[in-house]
Protein backbone atom coordinates (compact mmCIF):
# COMPACT_ATOMS: atom_id res chain seq x y z
CA UNK A 1 0.00 0.00 0.00
CA UNK A 2 1.39 3.41 -0.99
CA UNK A 3 1.96 6.07 1.68
CA UNK A 4 0.10 9.34 1.21
CA UNK A 5 3.17 11.49 1.87
CA UNK A 6 5.42 9.90 -0.77
CA UNK A 7 6.23 12.38 -3.57
CA UNK A 8 8.57 10.16 -5.62
CA UNK A 9 8.89 6.39 -5.96
CA UNK A 10 11.69 4.90 -8.05
CA UNK A 11 11.25 1.19 -8.73
CA UNK A 12 13.90 -1.06 -10.32
CA UNK A 13 15.16 1.78 -12.51
CA UNK A 14 17.81 0.92 -15.10
CA UNK A 15 19.68 2.93 -17.69
CA UNK A 16 21.98 0.96 -20.00
CA UNK A 17 23.90 2.76 -22.74
CA UNK A 18 24.74 0.52 -25.73
CA UNK A 19 28.35 -0.01 -26.79
CA UNK A 20 28.50 -0.08 -30.58
CA UNK A 21 31.34 -1.19 -32.85
CA UNK A 22 32.06 -1.66 -36.53
CA UNK A 23 30.63 -0.06 -39.65
CA UNK A 24 27.21 -1.53 -38.95
CA UNK A 25 27.28 -0.16 -35.39
CA UNK A 26 26.47 -3.52 -33.83
CA UNK A 27 25.73 -3.49 -30.11
CA UNK A 28 28.46 -5.51 -28.40
CA UNK A 29 27.69 -4.62 -24.79
CA UNK A 30 26.15 -2.09 -22.43
CA UNK A 31 27.33 0.48 -19.91
CA UNK A 32 25.17 -0.07 -16.84
CA UNK A 33 25.02 3.54 -15.64
CA UNK A 34 21.97 2.93 -13.43
CA UNK A 35 21.44 -0.69 -12.46
CA UNK A 36 18.20 -1.69 -10.70
CA UNK A 37 17.78 1.30 -8.33
CA UNK A 38 14.78 1.64 -6.00
CA UNK A 39 13.95 4.26 -3.35
CA UNK A 40 11.28 6.77 -2.37
CA UNK A 41 11.20 10.38 -1.16
CA UNK A 42 8.50 11.77 1.14
CA UNK A 43 6.97 15.24 0.92
CA UNK A 44 9.24 17.87 2.46
CA UNK A 45 12.19 15.48 2.68
CA UNK A 46 15.75 15.98 1.43
CA UNK A 47 17.37 12.78 0.17
CA UNK A 48 21.12 13.08 -0.39
CA UNK A 49 22.62 10.95 -3.15
CA UNK A 50 26.40 10.54 -2.85
CA UNK A 51 29.20 8.59 -4.50
CA UNK A 52 32.37 8.94 -6.56
CA UNK A 53 32.37 10.64 -9.95
CA UNK A 54 31.06 8.27 -12.61
CA UNK A 55 28.91 6.18 -10.26
CA UNK A 56 25.68 7.16 -12.05
CA UNK A 57 24.29 9.89 -9.77
CA UNK A 58 23.64 12.46 -12.49
CA UNK A 59 22.29 9.84 -14.90
CA UNK A 60 19.85 8.70 -12.21
CA UNK A 61 18.70 12.28 -11.64
CA UNK A 62 18.17 12.87 -15.35
CA UNK A 63 16.24 9.60 -15.72
CA UNK A 64 13.94 10.69 -12.89
CA UNK A 65 13.27 13.96 -14.72
CA UNK A 66 12.96 12.15 -18.09
CA UNK A 67 15.74 14.33 -19.48
CA UNK A 68 16.94 10.94 -20.74
CA UNK A 69 14.74 7.90 -21.11
CA UNK A 70 15.42 4.99 -18.74
CA UNK A 71 15.92 1.50 -20.14
CA UNK A 72 13.36 0.01 -17.73
CA UNK A 73 11.74 0.53 -14.35
CA UNK A 74 9.22 3.00 -12.96
CA UNK A 75 9.39 6.62 -11.77
CA UNK A 76 6.13 7.43 -9.98
CA UNK A 77 5.49 11.08 -9.14
CA UNK A 78 2.69 12.51 -7.00
CA UNK A 79 1.36 15.70 -8.58
CA UNK A 80 -0.20 18.82 -7.05
CA UNK A 81 -3.59 17.34 -7.92
CA UNK A 82 -2.64 14.37 -5.67
CA UNK A 83 -2.53 12.00 -8.64
CA UNK A 84 0.24 9.43 -9.01
CA UNK A 85 1.79 9.24 -12.47
CA UNK A 86 4.41 6.84 -13.84
CA UNK A 87 6.38 9.30 -15.94
CA UNK A 88 8.25 6.55 -17.81
CA UNK A 89 5.00 5.78 -19.67
CA UNK A 90 4.19 9.32 -20.78
CA UNK A 91 4.65 10.59 -24.33
CA UNK A 92 6.34 13.93 -25.12
CA UNK A 93 3.12 15.94 -24.99
CA UNK A 94 2.12 14.49 -21.64
CA UNK A 95 5.64 15.05 -20.27
CA UNK A 96 5.57 18.68 -21.37
CA UNK A 97 2.46 19.25 -19.26
CA UNK A 98 4.10 17.55 -16.27
CA UNK A 99 7.43 19.42 -16.43
CA UNK A 100 6.17 22.09 -14.03
CA UNK A 101 5.92 19.45 -11.29
CA UNK A 102 9.68 18.78 -11.21
CA UNK A 103 12.65 21.02 -11.84
CA UNK A 104 16.46 20.81 -11.96
CA UNK A 105 19.09 23.02 -10.34
CA UNK A 106 22.21 22.61 -12.49
CA UNK A 107 25.77 22.06 -11.30
CA UNK A 108 27.42 24.83 -13.30
CA UNK A 109 25.86 28.29 -12.83
CA UNK A 110 28.02 29.66 -15.66
CA UNK A 111 26.94 27.36 -18.51
CA UNK A 112 23.33 26.79 -17.39
CA UNK A 113 22.22 30.41 -17.98
CA UNK A 114 21.86 31.86 -21.47
CA UNK A 115 24.25 34.82 -21.92
CA UNK A 116 21.76 36.39 -24.35
CA UNK A 117 18.87 36.57 -21.88
CA UNK A 118 18.36 39.01 -19.02
CA UNK A 119 17.67 37.75 -15.52
CA UNK A 120 14.04 38.80 -15.96
CA UNK A 121 13.76 36.60 -19.07
CA UNK A 122 15.62 33.65 -17.50
CA UNK A 123 13.47 33.47 -14.36
CA UNK A 124 10.34 34.39 -16.28
CA UNK A 125 10.73 31.79 -19.04
CA UNK A 126 8.94 28.98 -17.13
CA UNK A 127 6.14 31.42 -16.25
CA UNK A 128 5.87 32.48 -19.91
CA UNK A 129 5.52 28.82 -20.86
CA UNK A 130 2.54 28.60 -18.50
CA UNK A 131 0.85 31.60 -20.10
CA UNK A 132 1.83 34.32 -17.62
CA UNK A 133 2.39 37.66 -19.38
CA UNK A 134 3.02 41.36 -18.83
CA UNK A 135 2.89 42.92 -15.37
CA UNK A 136 1.88 39.64 -13.74
CA UNK A 137 5.04 37.95 -15.05
CA UNK A 138 7.28 40.82 -13.94
CA UNK A 139 5.67 40.84 -10.50
CA UNK A 140 6.17 37.11 -10.00
CA UNK A 141 9.79 37.30 -11.18
CA UNK A 142 10.49 40.09 -8.67
CA UNK A 143 8.92 38.00 -5.93
CA UNK A 144 11.07 34.99 -6.86
CA UNK A 145 14.23 37.11 -7.09
CA UNK A 146 13.58 38.58 -3.67
CA UNK A 147 12.91 35.10 -2.27
CA UNK A 148 16.39 33.88 -3.26
CA UNK A 149 18.18 37.05 -2.13
CA UNK A 150 18.68 38.83 -5.47
CA UNK A 151 18.45 42.58 -5.96
CA UNK A 152 15.21 43.18 -7.86
CA UNK A 153 16.72 46.31 -9.38
CA UNK A 154 19.18 44.18 -11.37
CA UNK A 155 16.67 42.06 -13.31
CA UNK A 156 17.49 43.71 -16.64
CA UNK A 157 21.15 42.76 -16.42
CA UNK A 158 22.73 39.77 -18.17
CA UNK A 159 24.34 36.77 -16.39
CA UNK A 160 27.90 38.01 -17.04
CA UNK A 161 27.25 40.83 -14.56
CA UNK A 162 26.81 38.37 -11.69
CA UNK A 163 29.11 36.23 -9.57
CA UNK A 164 28.88 32.43 -9.44
CA UNK A 165 26.82 32.48 -6.25
CA UNK A 166 24.42 35.06 -7.67
CA UNK A 167 24.05 33.03 -10.87
CA UNK A 168 23.17 29.95 -8.85
CA UNK A 169 20.52 32.00 -7.04
CA UNK A 170 19.11 32.89 -10.48
CA UNK A 171 19.03 29.17 -11.35
CA UNK A 172 17.24 28.37 -8.09
CA UNK A 173 14.67 31.13 -8.70
CA UNK A 174 14.04 29.71 -12.18
CA UNK A 175 13.51 26.24 -10.69
CA UNK A 176 11.00 27.63 -8.17
CA UNK A 177 8.99 29.51 -10.82
CA UNK A 178 6.65 26.61 -11.56
CA UNK A 179 6.05 25.75 -7.87
CA UNK A 180 7.44 22.21 -8.40
CA UNK A 181 6.65 19.18 -6.27
CA UNK A 182 10.22 17.89 -6.65
CA UNK A 183 13.57 19.62 -7.20
CA UNK A 184 16.62 17.66 -8.31
CA UNK A 185 19.71 19.59 -7.24
CA UNK A 186 22.65 18.17 -9.20
CA UNK A 187 25.88 19.14 -7.37
CA UNK A 188 24.49 22.69 -6.91
CA UNK A 189 27.46 23.99 -4.89
CA UNK A 190 30.46 22.04 -6.26
CA UNK A 191 31.41 24.78 -8.76
CA UNK A 192 31.34 27.53 -6.13
CA UNK A 193 33.90 28.86 -3.67
CA UNK A 194 33.71 27.31 -0.20
CA UNK A 195 32.43 30.52 1.42
CA UNK A 196 29.68 30.80 -1.21
CA UNK A 197 28.79 27.11 -0.86
CA UNK A 198 27.62 27.72 2.70
CA UNK A 199 25.41 30.60 1.58
CA UNK A 200 23.72 28.55 -1.15
CA UNK A 201 23.24 25.57 1.19
CA UNK A 202 21.65 27.84 3.79
CA UNK A 203 19.40 29.32 1.09
CA UNK A 204 18.27 25.86 -0.05
CA UNK A 205 17.54 24.89 3.55
CA UNK A 206 15.60 28.09 4.22
CA UNK A 207 13.53 27.62 1.04
CA UNK A 208 12.88 24.00 1.92
CA UNK A 209 11.55 24.95 5.35
CA UNK A 210 9.60 27.98 4.13
CA UNK A 211 8.00 26.38 1.06
CA UNK A 212 7.94 22.71 2.11
CA UNK A 213 10.12 21.73 -0.84
CA UNK A 214 11.22 18.18 -1.60
CA UNK A 215 14.81 17.69 -2.83
CA UNK A 216 16.89 14.97 -4.38
CA UNK A 217 20.28 16.47 -3.53
CA UNK A 218 23.13 14.96 -5.58
CA UNK A 219 26.71 15.46 -4.35
CA UNK A 220 30.09 13.77 -4.06
CA UNK A 221 31.03 15.58 -0.85
CA UNK A 222 29.59 13.98 2.28
CA UNK A 223 30.46 17.03 4.39
CA UNK A 224 28.03 19.04 2.21
CA UNK A 225 25.23 16.46 2.34
CA UNK A 226 25.53 16.19 6.13
CA UNK A 227 24.06 19.68 6.62
CA UNK A 228 21.02 19.44 4.36
CA UNK A 229 19.88 15.82 3.95
CA UNK A 230 17.35 13.95 6.09
CA UNK A 231 18.45 10.64 4.60
CA UNK A 232 21.48 9.64 2.53
CA UNK A 233 21.77 7.07 -0.28
CA UNK A 234 25.27 5.91 -1.23
CA UNK A 235 25.77 4.86 -4.86
CA UNK A 236 28.52 2.70 -6.36
CA UNK A 237 28.75 1.64 -10.04
CA UNK A 238 25.09 2.25 -10.79
CA UNK A 239 23.68 0.68 -7.61
CA UNK A 240 22.53 2.04 -4.27
CA UNK A 241 24.57 0.12 -1.70
CA UNK A 242 23.47 1.86 1.51
CA UNK A 243 20.49 4.02 2.50
CA UNK A 244 19.74 5.38 5.96
CA UNK A 245 18.91 8.49 7.96
CA UNK A 246 21.81 10.92 7.86
CA UNK A 247 22.82 10.66 11.52
CA UNK A 248 22.57 6.86 11.48
CA UNK A 249 24.67 6.50 8.34
CA UNK A 250 27.40 8.88 9.50
CA UNK A 251 27.69 7.43 13.00
CA UNK A 252 27.15 3.78 12.14
CA UNK A 253 27.91 2.91 8.49
CA UNK A 254 27.25 -0.69 7.49
CA UNK A 255 28.99 -0.87 4.11
CA UNK A 256 32.81 -0.75 3.71
CA UNK A 257 32.52 1.72 0.83
CA UNK A 258 30.53 4.13 2.99
CA UNK A 259 33.18 3.78 5.71
CA UNK A 260 35.88 4.76 3.19
CA UNK A 261 33.89 7.79 1.97
CA UNK A 262 33.30 8.96 5.55
CA UNK A 263 37.00 8.67 6.38
CA UNK A 264 37.67 11.39 3.79
CA UNK A 265 35.33 13.90 5.47
CA UNK A 266 37.56 16.63 6.97
CA UNK A 267 37.32 17.20 10.73
CA UNK A 268 37.05 20.78 12.08
CA UNK A 269 39.80 20.02 14.62
CA UNK A 270 43.00 18.67 12.97
CA UNK A 271 43.86 16.81 16.19
CA UNK A 272 40.76 14.68 15.67
CA UNK A 273 41.65 13.80 12.08
CA UNK A 274 41.92 10.04 11.67
CA UNK A 275 43.79 8.15 8.98
CA UNK A 276 41.92 8.20 5.68
CA UNK A 277 41.04 4.84 4.20
CA UNK A 278 42.75 4.56 0.81
CA UNK A 279 40.90 2.07 -1.36
CA UNK A 280 43.02 -0.21 -3.51
CA UNK A 281 42.38 -0.71 -7.22
CA UNK A 282 40.09 1.26 -9.50
CA UNK A 283 36.35 1.85 -9.59
CA UNK A 284 34.66 -1.07 -11.33
CA UNK A 285 33.95 -0.69 -15.04
CA UNK A 286 30.14 -0.32 -15.50
CA UNK A 287 30.51 -1.91 -18.94
CA UNK A 288 32.16 -5.00 -17.44
CA UNK A 289 31.51 -5.10 -13.68
CA UNK A 290 33.04 -7.87 -11.55
CA UNK A 291 31.00 -10.88 -10.51
CA UNK A 292 29.24 -10.90 -7.15
CA UNK A 293 29.54 -7.68 -5.18
CA UNK A 294 30.85 -4.91 -7.43
CA UNK A 295 32.93 -3.55 -4.55
CA UNK A 296 34.68 -6.81 -3.56
CA UNK A 297 37.95 -6.22 -5.53
CA UNK A 298 38.58 -3.09 -3.41
CA UNK A 299 37.15 -4.31 -0.09
CA UNK A 300 39.51 -5.34 2.71
CA UNK A 301 36.69 -7.34 4.33
CA UNK A 302 35.84 -9.37 1.19
CA UNK A 303 35.39 -13.15 1.38
CA UNK A 304 34.78 -15.86 -1.22
CA UNK A 305 31.01 -15.34 -1.03
CA UNK A 306 31.44 -11.68 -2.05
CA UNK A 307 33.04 -12.74 -5.33
CA UNK A 308 30.37 -15.31 -6.12
CA UNK A 309 27.03 -13.85 -4.94
CA UNK A 310 25.52 -10.42 -5.65
CA UNK A 311 24.18 -8.96 -2.37
CA UNK A 312 20.65 -7.58 -2.30
CA UNK A 313 19.80 -4.22 -0.78
CA UNK A 314 18.15 -5.31 2.46
CA UNK A 315 16.97 -3.75 5.70
CA UNK A 316 19.44 -4.66 8.47
CA UNK A 317 18.02 -2.16 10.99
CA UNK A 318 14.76 -0.15 10.91
CA UNK A 319 15.13 2.27 7.99
CA UNK A 320 18.75 1.22 7.34
CA UNK A 321 19.27 -0.62 4.04
CA UNK A 322 22.61 -2.15 3.03
CA UNK A 323 23.88 -4.21 0.10
CA UNK A 324 26.52 -6.29 1.89
CA UNK A 325 26.56 -9.99 2.86
CA UNK A 326 28.28 -9.28 6.18
CA UNK A 327 26.68 -5.97 7.21
CA UNK A 328 25.63 -7.31 10.62
CA UNK A 329 29.09 -8.70 11.40
CA UNK A 330 31.32 -5.79 10.43
CA UNK A 331 32.30 -3.13 12.97
CA UNK A 332 32.95 -0.07 10.83
CA UNK A 333 34.13 3.42 11.79
CA UNK A 334 31.78 6.35 11.37
CA UNK A 335 32.18 10.07 12.04
CA UNK A 336 30.55 12.29 14.63
CA UNK A 337 28.24 15.03 13.34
Amino acid sequence: MERDDVILQVKSLKKYFPIEKGLLRRTVGHIKAVDDVSFEISKGEVLGLVGESGCGKTTLGRCILRAIDPTSGQVILRTHEDDTVDITRLDKKQMRALRKEMQLVFQDPFSSLSPRMTVLDIIGEPLWAQGVRGKALESQVKELASLVGLNTGHLNRYPNAFSGGQRQRIGIARALATNPNLIVADEPVSALDVSIQAQILNLLQDLQEKLGLTYLFIAHDLSVVEHIADRVAVMYVGKIIELAETETLYLNPKHPYTEALLSAVPKPDPRLQEAQIILSGEVANPADPPSGCYFHPRCKYAKDRCEQETPELREVLPGHFVSCHFAEELELEGVSL
